[in-house]
């Protein structure tokens, strides 16, 4: 059976991938893991039809994919849309000794449950008992091992519920290993992960999902499920796997990591900086709290909020794009 490492964190797919870089021998932290793979991220959805009928999410779409291309290997989820196919894929991953990054909707973790449906959510699959038929697995700030039955791992793993339906996907690499240029990579992470949010390359995604979000919000009031989707973003943004702060939390403490290679990060004070950011975004999300618990729908302190965080989030990444490899 695979040697486990787990460490407990605060979201699942940092914590997952810091367990499996600490199963390959490197050392680092969630945090370092979650900066390392540009985490932050900002989506702001109008679906009418789905409930939530407005959705948030402040985690980059790629972060697995960035974490991985970061130290240099071909990352691809590994997936199926025969679940029995699926199954025998990740069996034969799992018989190199190798544990695997699983994606789930947890939904159909007993150890949850769930009301809701969340699939993507990152676990960490170390084995497999063919004579229990059970997998041993880690799961985010759970500190012991879990045990999940093969119906319950299929039923996770191919959920067709939700947004984003899933197709086994697993990622189970053979070896990591720390990279000679590791402050260049980690200049790099910084620089790409501001420049995706400053880019406006749509409008319900990086910093320009604020000022869609802002314009948006008149229609609240209007929302048939408003204090569900008050109370969602909510959710999102302070509860749900993101560490407080809308994830803002977490990558100050990688910040405060990745110092230790770029100086740099000291100098323009983007450590304690990043930490009001994150402040802000949770006076937003108490806001939306209040808000939800209304009786009737008011949310000009969301408003007045919102303006205050794209002001200075903008002003943090316009920043953070400027920052010097090393001092001159």
């Amino acid at each position: 059976m695979s040697r486990i490492t787990h460490q407990p964190g605060r979201h699942c797919a940092s914590t997952a991938i810091a367990d499996v870089s600490h199963f390959h021998g490197l050392n680092w932290s969630e945090a370092f893991c979650f900066g390392l793979g540009g985490g932050l991220g900002l989506f702001y959805l109008e679906m009418p039809r789905a409930s939530p009928s407005r959705l948030l999410h402040v985690r980059s779409a790629d972060y697995e994919s960035n974490f991985f291309a970061r130290l240099g290997h071909r990352f691809q989820w590994r997936q199926s849309t025969d679940p029995a196919a699926g199954e025998s894929a990740l069996w034969e991953a799992l018989a190199t000794g190798h544990p695997a990054l699983v994606q789930t909707d947890l939904f159909y973790l007993p150890y949850y449950g769930s009301h809701t449906h969340f699939p993507g959510h990152l676990i960490v699959v170390w084995d497999y008992d063919a004579a229990r038929q059970v997998y041993r697995v880690t799961d985010t700030e759970r500190p012991q091992m879990l045990e999940l039955s093969r119906e319950a791992l299929a039923a996770a793993r191919f959920s067709r519920e939700g947004p984003f339906p899933l197709s086994g996907q697993f990622y189970a690499p053979e070896s990591m290993t720390t990279p000679e240029d590791l402050p260049a990579r980690l200049h790099a992470a910084i620089l790409a992960n501001s420049a995706s949010l400053l880019s406006g390359r749509a409008s319900f995604q990086g910093l320009a999902a604020l000022a869609r979000w802002q314009a948006d919000l008149s229609r609240w009031p209007r929302l048939a499920d408003w204090q569900w989707t008050a109370r969602f973003a909510y959710q999102i943004i302070e509860k749900r796997g993101t560490g407080g702060g809308a994830f803002r939390l977490l990558y100050a403490d990688f910040l405060a990591e990745a110092a230790a290679w770029l100086p740099t990060i000291r100098d323009l004070q983007l450590e304690s900086r990043m930490r009001e950011v994150a402040s802000l975004w949770t006076d937003l999300a108490n806001a939306l709290k209040s808000g939800s618990e209304s009786e009737s729908p008011s949310f000009g302190g969301v408003a007045a909020l919102l303006a205050e965080l794209e002001a200075n989030e903008r002003a943090w990444h316009e920043t953070a794009i400027r920052l010097p490899l090393s001092a001159k």
